[in-house]
């Protein structure tokens, strides 16, 4: 265990890296037969969008596929996706036969640890994928949270809140995966102590479509003011463009993150409990420029 820390404390994002080397570099660069390949086994998302994966085929009819997949070799004939199962999946909806792609040699532990980190860093992963992707990287390699949150430039406090959303009742769990709550509606669930409550906020949530700033009130002060009082102090609906933007950031940076304004014009507030989650966000947001 402690040699599989190592290496990989000092070459997860190595890993990474090798995904995105020029293609002349690579082992063997060509076109396979599409059904030859499998999906990843130990890949960690669970839902991919079909309207998203539609759009793909739509533009891969069009274009072509302009980055190849990335896949090792099982020794059968057939070769298992390491990187790249939108395209492919995108790929077969289109009609391809072939695909570009890459053959890399992988250890079985390598395309695990490839598949993990290659969707951590998709920005449309939903919360609960990200969540399963951190438990299973530190359970197989040994890293703390501490540990993992440097590798990956996300705040440790940010991997904490990320984790504890796995604390959740299987309903909730459930309804965030499949984007009927978001990250911030579950982060407001977390607050409440009492499992009933915490699902009763859920369903609340659902069948009113209570925004995230609606939920965490509820979920500071008990039930909404009385109908008397919400007449006298209705509460200025936001934008959905705007929640759902404010939501990418959460998610990105690993903080709370408050948009206050409207499409036009605002500010962003960023909220830190110490100076090194304060480094780690400035870092976060200079390498993403």
């Amino acid at each position: 265990m402690e040699d599989k820390k190592k290496r990989l404390g000092k070459g997860m994002m190595a890993l990474v890296d090798e995904m995105s080397i020029t293609e002349s570099e690579s082992k063997d660069i060509g076109s396979l037969d599409i059904n030859r390949i499998i999906p990843n086994r130990y890949q960690p998302r669970k839902t991919i969008s079909e309207d998203g994966l539609k759009e793909l085929a739509d533009s891969i009819r069009e274009k072509g596929v302009i980055q190849p997949v990335i896949v090792s070799e099982l020794g059968d004939g057939r070769y298992e996706l390491v990187a790249g199962e939108r395209r492919w999946r995108a790929s077969k909806i289109a009609g391809l036969m072939e695909i570009p792609a890459i053959i890399r040699d992988y250890t079985e532990e390598e395309r695990i640890e490839i598949a993990l980190i290659e969707n951590i860093q998709r920005e449309d992963l939903n919360a609960m994928e990200v969540a399963m992707a951190y438990k299973e990287i530190m359970e197989r390699v040994g890293l703390t949270q501490e540990e993992l949150s440097r590798q990956i430039g996300k705040s440790r406090s940010g991997v904490a809140n990320t984790l504890r959303l796995l604390k959740l009742p299987e309903f909730i769990r459930d309804k965030v995966m499949n984007g009927e709550l978001s990250e911030g509606h579950a982060r407001a669930i977390l607050s409440l102590d009492e499992m009933s409550a915490q699902i009763d906020l859920a369903k609340e949530i659902i069948e009113k479509g209570l925004s995230v700033r609606e939920a965490e009130e509820i979920a500071r002060n008990g039930q909404p003011k009385k109908p008397a009082d919400v007449s006298r102090e209705t509460p200025k609906k936001r934008d959905n463009g705007v929640e759902d933007i404010e939501e990418r950031f959460i998610s990105a940076l690993g903080a709370k993150v408050e948009l206050v304004g409207s499409k036009r014009k605002g500010k962003i507030v960023i909220y830190y409990n110490n100076t090194d989650e304060l480094e780690t966000l400035f870092h976060s947001i200079v390498r993403k420029k």
